[in-house]
């Protein structure tokens, strides 16, 4: 279970680096202040979380389901 939670906590900050990535590279000039540009880069790395932390639960428990079948068809295989 550790090993989730350590899983989660990169993904988060994956989410945020992508995050400040976009804002660098944003050319279009603001007219927002400072800190609601940063909020507008913390809410798109929760948004960004949020999917990515799917698609890693949804591989997660696919390949734990094939690792737990292939572990049967080899007791079984014997």
């Amino acid at each position: 279970m550790k090993r989730v939670v350590r899983y989660l906590i990169l993904v988060y900050f994956l989410s945020l680096a992508i995050s400040f990535f976009g804002f660098l590279v944003d050319s279009d000039v603001s007219e927002n202040s400072f800190a609601f540009q940063m909020l507008e880069v913390l809410m798109l790395s929760i948004f960004l979380f949020g999917l990515l932390s799917g698609l890693f639960g949804v591989l997660y428990l696919m390949f734990a389901f094939l690792k737990l079948l292939m572990k049967h068809e080899n007791q079984y295989s014997k």
